[in-house]
């Protein structure tokens, strides 16, 4: 009996733990071409191009804010960001500057 209770409250345990909400813990680098424009200033965008200049081309070649759309930028840039060791503040710039820059469609 006492072996049915213990399993059930670890079931129960188990249960409640896959259900509750996991909060994210990396950084927002998602942007839109409106939130730029709304957020960054032209020497925002200014200091994400030099970043970006200074940073991104350590690990691989310098792709153009054009080779990509907003979507696939959204994607990439959280993981090569951290990857760069940027802050938070270099993050939402250069994000701000190759969305801001991206193919269009």
């Amino acid at each position: 009996m006492r072996k049915q209770i213990i399993l059930a409250a670890m079931g129960s345990a188990i249960l409640f733990a896959a259900c509750t909400s996991k909060k994210a813990t990396t950084r927002s680098t998602e942007a839109t071409a409106g939130e730029v424009k709304k957020n960054y200033t032209e020497a925002d965008l200014a200091d994400g191009k030099a970043i970006w200049q200074g940073h991104c081309n350590k690990c691989h070649k310098l792709f153009e804010p054009t080779d990509f759309n907003v979507n696939k930028w959204n994607k990439v840039l959280p993981t090569m960001t951290k990857k760069a060791h940027l802050t938070d503040d270099e993050a939402g710039k250069v994000t701000a500057y190759l969305v801001s820059n991206a193919k269009q469609g």
